[in-house]
């Protein structure tokens, strides 16, 4: 940072020579010098999450390559910190410039944003002449803000639904909140060796084909009793606190049954029925979640995972089980625990011969404080970062992440590393989690529990099916509640 940082002064300085008392005083040199004083050294304050210095540092220089003037201060936090911080510093009026947001936690921010303008200032620094005459003229100019379709054609569709709200309560369009480096989605990680000893060729191609495997594979403690315990299973699945992003998983399932999950309204309709060709009346999202447990019910020949199996990624890390369901972040953590582990990835499940491909979307975007002395060059930086293929492929590469941007997929699909990534990132969804994602995710791992202790202790003459159906419908009012 020292280079760009001796850059920086030295094109300030030189632009400093054309102020008043250095050659004639003509209009256009006047108007040059005015433009020359308000080109001051401004510092911006950037917080984020998981995002490493080092690694954003690529943005950062690309985006100083071209802004002299502007320096960023990028301060990293840990995950559990990030939040209570930034809810001090603003109510301490001492919040950064800007910050990272999830994806799916817009609307709890959302007071404290300032959306993308529609023109964004900003000065140029030019070299003219050379040797003793050289200088650095500086002018102004102005980078339009992203209109509705020009979102949607530079970015992959998940993006518009979770970057645009409405300003204020009477605005009848939305504007731009915020803009993204990279996308991640569920994806399935496996085993080569694990699956190779039980004669298993090929890692599942679909959700009925884990069915099959599941009860090849799955090895109880007691043949007889397989309540007592399970030796070996093939995959953490069918349980809430203990598998990673349980919700994600039961939301993934509900969209490729054919739950909308939200309405247009923005309110949580995963309770809600759909009429089939033939007439019959279904609930997708409650037959998504009766699948998602059969996986951790002693009753069900998919039975393969209970509570006392452990973390999930753990077991996966471990080489405990063959399958483990999890996101891009997840392979550094696995190849950390485990440098040996012999692992792949492949895309999501889905149902066999169905055409849909929905994954639920997990990610950060980068949003501006309405608090900010400098709202202008806070989304100068987002928008160039979030756009300048040649910075922005060579942080994704660093990083290990798919592109958010459509230019870039084509050029990360047969990356081994990210190539699955980026091939779901067209078609991840997000659905609104409203003013409290946290409480959200809550509620449905609580859904979870309490659906899967009915199943492991029913009582008389239950009707399963209905329980399970008013289990959904308590989730979905209490998430509806907290909109």
């Amino acid at each position: 940072m020292t280079q760009v940082k001796r850059s920086i002064a030295a094109l300030l300085l030189a632009a400093l020579a054309v102020l008043p008392g250095f050659g004639c005083k003509s209009t256009a040199t006047t108007q040059a010098n005015v433009v020359a004083a308000q080109a001051k050294p401004i510092t911006l304050e950037y917080w984020g999450v998981f995002t490493d210095t080092d690694d954003m540092d690529v943005l950062i220089k690309g985006f100083q390559a071209n802004h002299a003037n502007i320096r960023i201060n990028y301060r990293k936090f840990r995950p559990e910190e990030y939040e209570q911080k930034l809810l001090e510093a603003f109510a301490e009026d001492r919040g950064p410039d800007l910050f990272t947001v999830h994806n799916n936690n817009l609307g709890h921010y959302l007071t404290k944003l300032a959306p993308m303008p529609a023109n964004i200032p900003f000065f140029v620094f030019m070299k003219q002449g050379s040797g003793l005459s050289e200088k650095v003229v500086v002018t102004q100019d102005t980078r339009p803000g992203l209109t509705l379709k020009q979102l949607r054609d530079k970015f992959v569709g998940v993006v518009e639904s979770d970057v645009l709200a409405f300003a204020t309560p009477t605005s009848t369009q939305k504007s731009i909140f915020a803009l993204p480096f990279f996308v991640d989605s569920l994806a399935l990680y496996y085993n080569h060796d694990l699956l190779a000893q039980n004669q298993i060729t090929k890692p599942a191609a679909d959700w009925e084909d884990l069915l099959t495997q599941a009860q090849k594979y799955t090895k109880p403690a007691d043949v007889d009793e397989r309540s007592k315990g399970i030796t070996q299973a093939i995959v953490p699945f069918g349980t809430g606190t203990n598998v990673h992003r349980a919700s994600d998983l039961l939301v993934t399932l509900m969209m490729q049954n054919g739950s909308a999950v939200t309405a247009p309204n923005g309110r949580v309709s995963f309770n809600s029925k759909v009429v089939n060709k033939d007439g019959s009346e279904q609930i997708p999202g409650v037959d998504a979640l009766g699948y998602y447990l059969d996986f951790a019910d002693p009753k069900q020949a998919a039975y393969t995972w209970n509570t006392e199996q452990g973390d999930a990624l753990d077991a996966f890390a471990q080489g405990r089980v063959p399958y483990y369901f999890g996101y891009s972040y997840d392979a550094s953590t696995i190849q950390a625990r485990n440098p040996r582990l012999n692992f792949d990835i492949n895309p999501i499940l889905t149902p066999r011969d169905s055409t849909t491909k929905a994954v639920t979307a997990n990610y950060w975007i980068e949003a501006v404080s309405k608090k900010s002395r400098n709202i202008n060059e806070a989304w100068l930086f987002i928008s160039e970062a979030a756009t300048n293929k040649d910075p922005l492929a060579a942080f994704l590469k660093r990083t290990k992440r798919a592109s958010a941007l459509n230019e870039l997929i084509q050029t990360q699909l047969e990356d081994p590393d990210v190539g699955v990534f980026a091939k779901q990132a067209l078609t991840s969804r997000s659905w609104y989690h409203g003013k409290d994602g946290a409480a959200v995710d809550a509620i449905m791992t609580t859904m979870i529990e309490k659906a899967h202790n009915v199943i492991l202790t029913p009582a008389e003459n239950q009707d399963t099916a209905k329980l399970l159906e008013a289990a959904v419908g308590q989730a979905a009012t209490q998430i509806n509640d907290t909109l």
